[in-house]
């Protein structure tokens, strides 16, 4: 059986700035690291040590939030590119009223190649990116396995995990908060228990 927990980064600094997060390189703030050394010492009870393995996007308030966890753990993360956010291209690091005012509308039906804007990563290219890793993930000897990443990266994998495809994700999708962790058992039959969702630790 394998377990595999999916960590969103905490508090960053576009959350309290009103700006895009995206693929632009942000810190945590204070706050964001002691939610995630918090994070780190809750995991710690719940077992997580040397022994399991964690991936990590290679952004900077990802980085971060792995650093301090693994205060507590003290994992060698592997960084893995395909974990990055969603590129939303000139949006990145944009202000919100900015990207409000000049991303491209979504139509009323939900378009998985749709683009907010013109170099921006559509939903299916998201997928597309982050799928292999899954894949390998699910297949890999790892048994325990902790991911670091992003709000709309982590809901992809979050979709994977349930056997969503990527059209499903216009009728349902997950949504997570910063510091929020969900947690999965996948049996050897293959089926997937979600143990809890976006969970937040006090």
């Amino acid at each position: 059986m394998k377990t595999i927990l999916l960590i969103q980064h905490t508090e960053s600094e576009h959350h309290v700035n009103h700006h895009i997060g995206a693929q632009y390189e942000w810190n945590l703030t204070a706050r964001g690291r002691e939610q995630a050394f918090r994070i780190g010492k809750w995991l710690k009870r719940e077992d997580c040590d040397q022994t399991w393995s964690m991936f990590v996007s290679p952004q900077i308030r990802a980085r971060q939030t792995a650093e301090e966890i693994n205060r507590s753990l003290g994992i060698s993360p592997v960084i893995w590119e395909e974990l990055r956010e969603v590129n939303a291209g000139m949006g990145n690091g944009k202000t919100r009223e900015w990207y409000r005012t000049n991303a491209a509308p979504r139509g009323v039906t939900f378009d998985p190649d749709h683009r907010d804007c013109p170099d921006a990563e559509s939903d299916r290219e998201l997928w597309n990116r982050v799928l292999p890793f899954f894949q390998d993930v699910i297949v890999s000897s790892a048994d325990q396995v902790i991911v670091v990443s992003h709000g709309t990266t982590i809901s992809f994998l979050q979709s994977m995990m349930t056997g969503q495809s990527v059209e499903d994700r216009g009728r349902f999708r997950f949504n997570g908060s910063s510091g929020s962790i969900s947690r999965y058992t996948v049996e050897d039959s293959g089926r997937v228990m979600a143990m809890y969702l976006n969970a937040q630790v006090d």
